[in-house]
């Protein structure tokens, strides 16, 4: 089999995956998809790849912004404050390393919850903000 089919195949699966990623949160979406698109740029090595690549980092970055902005106006509009919300991203940044893959989204969500626990003194309040 031709490299470049392989690589177009192998591409092929991690943008799916990704896509399946953007739908169920336990997989990561759009990182999937920008590191197929990387690699199945580098495997062509032509300005086709690369065109490719470019537009679809393009894609990735307005999604990425958009799932951004849309989960602060969530945690605006449930007023979580923004020491709930540093707690989550630090949480989630040592989530990384302790979990590959989904730490950063696992470890966001541990550490807002655990914040709005200290804060709440109430479970189920601090599971219904984080959530």
């Amino acid at each position: 089999m031709d490299p470049q089919i392989a690589a177009t195949l192998v591409c092929g699966l991690l943008i799916a995956v990704g896509m399946a990623g953007v739908v169920v949160p336990v997989l990561p979406g759009s990182v999937t998809i920008a590191i197929g698109l990387l690699v199945w740029a580098l495997a062509l090595q032509n300005t086709v790849g690369w065109v490719v690549f470019a537009v679809g980092m393009v894609f990735v970055a307005a999604g990425m912004l958009a799932g951004a902005v849309l989960t602060g106006r969530r945690l605006k509009e449930r007023r979580i404050p923004y020491h709930s919300i540093l707690a989550g991203v630090v949480v989630g940044i040592a989530g990384m390393f302790v979990i590959p893959v989904v730490g950063l989204f696992v470890g966001f969500a541990v550490g807002l919850l655990l914040s709005e626990f200290a804060r709440r003194r109430n479970f189920k309040d601090a599971a219904g903000a984080s959530a």
